[in-house]
């Protein structure tokens, strides 16, 4: 098994037809589709533009579709719910079609859609979403979202969660250097997450926004089971 690392979307220049893509935006879009899909969403379609989001909203003309995400981490006017996880309870997604755009995650999540398969990762799923990559092939392509087309080091030692998940399901594998990196991180930091993160201009910028429950639901590890997985335009639970 083989394990590359992108420390963000729009790094990515090869060709991903032969790997199995996981999407990383841990805090906090790929965190909102994992908890929305283990809370029963029908399915999630992860678009670009907020424009792109009303007009796919419109044409679906259904009264169970709900319209979200962020930009700039901030809700959307006029969109029935933000890029909060807490937000997506059963009783508000259970049964519905989202349609979703955010400033990092959906943009990546598109960026990887050639990929043999597609899956959302998180902290949230990281032992769940190893397992799926490993059941769906030997190469396996992490891609971050990353902040504002940078680096972002949630996302890397998120990065780093799944790799250990997946050395734990398969020891043998080639890691390239950007994985072995998030790896030695993760294992550095993994006693305290949100220690580790202190100062990280992501989680700096949502603090600020006061959005510290978000930052503490999306870096707990392994406590759902769902894995979004893209096909079609459509994230539905691959679990299912």
């Amino acid at each position: 098994m083989a394990i590359e690392l992108y420390a963000t979307a729009g790094s990515v220049e090869k060709d991903l037809r032969n790997h199995v893509a996981i999407v990383v935006d841990a805090l906090r879009a790929t965190s909102v589709m994992i908890t929305a899909t283990q809370n029963g969403v029908r399915s999630i379609i992860p678009v670009a533009e907020v424009e792109e989001a009303v007009e796919m909203a419109r044409q679906l003309g259904n009264q169970r579709v709900l319209l979200c995400g962020e930009r700039q981490a901030k809700p959307i006017p006029e969109f029935h719910l933000s890029n909060s996880p807490l937000e997506y309870t059963p009783e508000r997604v259970s049964g519905r079609v989202i349609v979703m755009t955010t400033t990092n995650g959906t943009r990546a999540m598109l960026r990887a859609r050639d990929a043999k398969m597609v899956f959302a990762g998180g902290f949230l799923n990281a032992a769940a979403v190893a397992q799926a990559a490993r059941e769906n092939g030997e190469n396996i392509a992490i891609l971050c979202a990353g902040t504002a087309g940078k680096f972002s080091l949630d996302d890397i030692l998120c990065s780093g969660a799944i790799i250990s998940r997946l050395l734990d399901i398969d020891g043998k594998q080639y890691m390239d250097d950007l994985a072995r990196t998030a790896l030695t991180l993760y294992d550095s930091y993994r006693g305290d997450l949100r220690a580790s993160l202190a100062g990280c201009t992501h989680v700096e910028h949502l603090r600020a926004l006061g959005m510290e429950e978000d930052i503490r639901f999306c870096l707990q590890e392994d406590v759902m089971d769902a894995v979004p997985y893209y096909v079609d335009g459509v994230l539905r639970d691959y679990t299912a």
